[in-house]
């Protein structure tokens, strides 16, 4: 690969994993739906090194006359590298119509990607897939488990569907990627265990569910370099996922915080209800991408969340 075009560059992983291609020598194109001066200062920074096209998905059919007016030329060994996806407030929220429109925007990506000549189109979902695939099979007279994430999984599901058949009829070499929770400094979404670690550090009230279910989280260096290499050497018609290989219950990370950040203080666990599908470890298998391209995780739990806390809070 000499060659890199990132869609969703602007986000949270996408600017770190093209800092990293940057870093490792790759001609990258990133787009993304704001003008690069609207762009967070820390996401401008790790996009420098690359040629930045102000792109909305909804318009990634006009790709090849944007790329002709910068006359950046591709060569024979380009991947598309589709992380972009959008709802009508929120990444992941219930909007229907929001949520479908992405899946037309895949299908016009993996296009375009063959029109431009990309050698193959690597499409990035989400670990929600694997509740939604389960939640799916339930019998809903009965069982009264539930998914927030549903509506934006299931688009993400048909998305894959749509790849699938297109990068047959073009004959395009396709890679579909899951990764695990991603943790890294200045991630802009409130997750679980990042609102867990801020009541840590503010000596709040630490209340829970069982914990009993399992979850997986990787470090943000570790999921890019895994992108990186699923790029490099990625087999056509894969499905990888990139994560920690060590997933663990969810009590079981609070513990580790908590040992971290607030030794002393009581985790009641058992007080608030759980009422959606339970995983099992072997959903989080890394093996598939271990054995293609030799990835292995670098950073732990506690180097990873150590460093999440440097950023949150200023501190050393």
């Amino acid at each position: 690969m000499k060659q890199a075009i990132v869609t969703g560059a602007t986000g949270f992983i996408g600017s770190a994993f093209v800092e990293l291609l940057i870093n490792k020598n790759i001609q990258v194109l990133s787009l993304g739906r704001k003008p690069f001066d609207k762009i967070p200062k820390d996401k401008k920074k790790k996009l420098s090194g690359s040629l930045y096209l102000n792109l909305d998905m909804k318009n990634i059919s006009n790709l090849r006359n944007e790329i002709n007016k910068l006359d950046w030329i591709i060569g024979n060994d380009c991947v598309f590298f589709n992380l972009a996806w959008g709802g009508k407030e929120r990444l992941s929220d219930l909007d229907v119509e929001a949520q479908i429109a992405n899946i037309g925007w895949c299908v016009n990506a993996i296009k375009v990607a063959k029109e431009i000549c990309c050698k193959r189109f690597i499409q990035v979902g989400t670990m929600e897939e694997l509740f939604t695939h389960k939640y799916l099979g339930l019998n809903h007279h009965t069982n009264d488990e539930y998914n927030r994430h549903v509506i934006y999984s299931v688009a993400k599901i048909s998305a894959k569907f749509a790849l699938e058949l297109y990068s047959s009829l073009l004959e395009m070499e396709l890679i579909y990627v899951i990764n695990s929770h991603v943790i890294g400094p200045n991630d802009d979404k409130d997750s679980f265990l990042q609102v867990t670690l801020e009541k840590m550090v503010k000596n709040e009230d630490l209340v829970f569910s069982s914990g009993e279910q399992y979850f997986d989280t990787v470090s943000l260096d570790d999921c890019v370099f895994g992108y990186y290499l699923i790029c490099k050497k990625g087999r056509s018609g894969s499905n990888y996922w990139v994560g920690s290989g060590e997933p663990c219950r969810i009590k079981d990370y609070v513990k580790r915080m908590s040992k971290l950040f607030s030794p002393n203080k009581n985790l009641q666990f058992g007080k608030l209800p759980y009422n959606d599908i339970m995983l099992n470890p072997e959903d989080f298998s890394v093996d598939l991408l271990t054995e293609h391209t030799g990835y292995k995780p670098k950073l732990s739990f506690e180097q990873t969340i150590i460093k999440l806390y440097e950023s949150m809070f200023d501190k050393k």
